[in-house]
């Protein structure tokens, strides 16, 4: 059953003034022609007066309606009373609003006529039917003496059929939808009428041919579920077979959780906005929070201000004829917390770059809900996480490998890969997860470098010269011949390559024995200043003199390392040795960081060759693809370079000379500096400058007033920006092309009458808006003819 007030809030009214019961009657705030009408009764809905409908409107229809006050106190009385009589009858109730509700009689029908519902006995049907007519006769009079006012009610098989049939009981009368007649009452309504369908499904149905209910039964359900999607598509195939699955009191699971402002929307400045907005924003995480829910994605929704709308509508701070927009926006992580949903509906709010005064509604809705998970709040009490947390036990060290660990004496470098293993002094192992959770000092960390340097100050053989043989044994200088004959091929070429290399003339240092070391401070950035020291003399020589030939590179400090493959082709012309020479320098530059650094054996000589010849090597197709003058420069830039280092002289190469601005031209030329040219004025604060566009706006303006006439307001800012366009922008031509434009459409599209009068004055007026204009700028009048 499905059980309505007829009129509710008219109805109730209507109880403090019984001589209008039979009179139209409205109920509304004021009687003022910008007033809405909440509700009306019968009588008034004669003359075509409907809910929401403005009181101007509804003055002309009826000028006689009586406009009745609120009376929330007797509202409340009469839905109480309401409820209270459908509460007596048992069964299942769903409360609709505070007039409305949905009755599932379906057990005490079947107790009061003895049948279960399975199969038909004898007369069982139409005694079931007969005991539906008899409570809603019941209520009905229940609800009549409490009230005073009269309800009607729907019978059906669901809710679908109820609904339907409480549209033929209205007003103050109730009907059933028997089983034989559910085809032909549902088939003859308009699809608008079924539940849930809204404009725009009702015109995706248009579009397939669909206008009655009945014609759904010709469309295949998978059709349907393309065209509307496969829940609302089958939805609306069983609604044309009178077949509607809902229960009574299922609730189902809110989808959406929105807050939304469309009145009283006046803003001055972007700042108000988006204050507006984060306020916004806050009401919604209130209404999150009360229904313990959290969502993934946002929509935004903006009104703005139609161009052809005046600036005050009809309603008092109403938002009149609007444009609206909407833009939506997936997180990550569901929740409700409004610093994060506010800071996104501010982006997308600046993000469409309205005027703040064009602004008339905003909201926020939040979608793809799901519930608060109390229980998994974590260690920090937040529930905004949504993984959970594993306790693990904690971690129980085997008592074989402690008794391992104190039976061994040395002390080994801290590794990040290694835990330690033993404190050496009191032999107590101290393992990363200890059972005692007292805190052990730990080494401070060194270079392994280091460490070792300092692990072997006080040995000998520390200071023995490198071994650089390629072997982990020291070959003897002078090795037998015979016994050189037998060893095998690759270990006499090794051996032949050493006694090579040690007959070959030391490199002259860069610094002479008997000078002192030099001073940490003048040291290059990537050697690390403890390993240097702990060098020998010989070997700190050679790295000055390696770092004195190669120039050290700047380097950025804000430079973050690159993740990713290398370029394919460098942005230098010359190729730097393939492969080999790209893995040696990758391996310098780590050595760098970790303060290692690389002593060089070779000759001074071997070393200048090596370079030049990797200068030589230029890209053929690098250079191919350059153009000629660029080329040219490629290639004496390169030629310098070689003549450079052969001569160990850095050139100086060639700059390009920026001709001085303020310099004075050769010949007596003179140099004219001309002004910038004025910038373009934007029509309203929309942004619009272009002549097509304004053109457009004009003739849609002109299209919707063309009737009654332009607004005074909007005549005024169209005077305001043509003035603009005069003083600002400079640009007679612009403002005698639109008024031409203006004047042509009032006068070729018009219609004769009071409207196209008005819209004469409104060119006139801009006419005379540009003429002082122009006389403001100090010239003559303009023709506009």
């Amino acid at each position: 059953m499905h059980v309505d007030f007829d009129s509710f809030f008219c109805a109730v009214s209507l109880k403090s003034h019984p001589d209008y019961k039979d009179k139209p009657a409205a109920v509304a705030h004021s009687s003022g022609p910008g007033s809405e009408i909440a509700s009306c009764n019968y009588p008034a809905r004669t003359f075509g007066i409907k809910n929401g409908m403005w009181m101007k409107r509804a003055l002309e229809l009826c000028p006689n309606i009586k406009v009745l006050p609120y009376d929330f106190p007797a509202y409340e009385d009469a839905s109480r009373l309401f409820y209270e009589s459908i509460m007596s009858i048992g069964g299942v109730v769903q409360s609709v609003s505070v007039d409305e509700a949905l009755i599932d009689a379906t057990e005490i029908i079947y107790s009061a006529c003895g049948s279960q519902g399975v199969g038909i006995d004898e007369g069982s049907i139409w005694r079931e039917q007969q005991k539906a007519e008899e409570i809603a006769l019941e209520l009905r009079k229940s609800i009549k003496g409490k009230t005073a006012c009269d309800v009607s009610v729907g019978i059906g098989g669901n809710i679908l059929q109820a609904k339907v049939a409480l549209r033929r009981a209205k007003p103050a009368g109730q009907f059933q939808l028997r089983p034989e007649d559910v085809l032909h009452v549902v088939g003859e309504l308009t699809v608008e009428k079924l539940p849930g369908v809204s404009y725009s499904i009702g015109g995706k149905l248009e579009d397939l041919g669909v206008k009655f209910v009945k014609d759904i039964r010709n469309i295949s359900r998978e059709r349907l579920a393309s065209a509307l999607g496969p829940k609302t598509g089958d939805k609306l195939a069983d609604y044309a077979r009178g077949i509607d699955r809902t229960q009574v009191g299922e609730q189902p699971p809110r989808k959406s959780v929105s807050a939304e402002v469309s009145w009283g929307i006046r803003f001055i400045s972007q700042q108000e906005a988006d204050e507006f907005v984060y306020n916004l924003c806050k009401e919604l995480e209130k209404r999150l929070l009360n229904e313990q829910l959290r969502g993934k994605h946002l929509t935004v929704k903006i009104m703005r201000r139609s161009l052809d709308a005046p600036l005050d509508p009809a309603k008092h701070l109403g938002h009149g004829k609007c444009d609206t927009f909407n833009k939506s926006i997936t997180f990550g992580v569901a929740t409700h917390s409004c610093e994060t949903i506010g800071k996104e509906a501010v982006s997308i709010l600046r993000a469409f770059k309205f005027s703040p005064g064009d602004l008339r509604g905003l909201g926020v809705q939040m979608t793809k809900l799901e519930p608060i998970n109390k229980a998994g709040t974590g260690h920090g009490g937040h529930d905004e996480g949504s993984q959970r947390t594993l306790s693990f036990g904690r971690f129980a060290v085997p008592v074989s490998a402690k008794k391992a660990r104190r039976a061994e004496p040395i002390d080994e470098i801290d590794s990040p890969r290694k835990p330690k293993k033993q404190d050496a002094v009191s032999g107590i192992g101290a393992d990363p997860i200890a059972d005692d959770d007292s805190p052990t000092p730990r080494k401070p960390k060194s270079h392994a470098a280091m460490a070792l340097s300092r692990a072997h100050q006080e040995d000998v053989k520390a200071h023995t010269p490198l071994n650089v043989s390629g072997t982990q044994f020291i070959i003897p200088s002078n090795p037998d011949a015979a016994v050189m004959a037998e060893l095998p091929s690759d270990i006499r070429n090794r051996l032949v390559g050493q006694q090579q290399r040690q007959n070959r003339p030391d490199i002259p240092s860069m610094q002479r024995q008997d000078e002192p070391a030099p001073a940490r401070g003048l040291l290059p950035t990537q050697i690390d200043g403890e390993v240097f020291d702990a060098l020998p003399d010989d070997v700190k020589a050679e790295v000055l003199a390696a770092y004195a030939r190669a120039p050290e590179q700047p380097q950025s400090p804000r430079r973050e390392p690159q993740h990713g493959p290398p370029p394919r082709r460098q942005a230098t012309p010359t190729k730097r040795g393939g492969m080999r020479g790209a893995s040696s320098r990758a391996q310098r530059r780590r050595d760098a960081r970790v303060g290692v650094v690389q002593t060089r054996f070779k000759s001074a000589h071997e070393g200048a060759a090596a370079a030049i010849e990797e200068i030589e090597e230029l890209d053929p197709e690098f250079l191919a693809e350059l153009p000629e003058d660029v080329r040219r420069e490629v290639v004496a830039d390169h030629r310098r370079r070689r003549m450079a280092l052969r001569s160990r002289l850095d050139a100086p190469g060639r700059r390009r000379q920026v001709p001085d601005a303020n310099a004075p031209l050769a010949g007596g030329q003179r140099r004219i500096q001309f002004p910038a040219p004025p910038r373009k004025v934007g029509f309203a604060g929309s942004g619009v400058t272009s002549t097509p566009e304004i053109k457009d706006m004009m003739d849609a303006w002109h299209s919707e007033t063309q009737d009654e006439g332009p607004h005074a307001g909007d005549v005024a800012v169209l005077g305001k920006y043509m003035a603009r366009v005069v003083k600002d922008e400079r640009d007679l031509e612009k403002a005698v092309a639109l008024i031409k434009w203006l004047e042509l459409v009032v006068e070729q599209d018009g219609k004769p009458g009071p409207g196209q009068a008005s819209w004469r004055e409104a060119v006139k007026q801009v006419r005379q808006a540009v003429q002082t204009a122009v006389t403001e700028r100090g010239l003559g009048a303009l023709d506009m003819s």
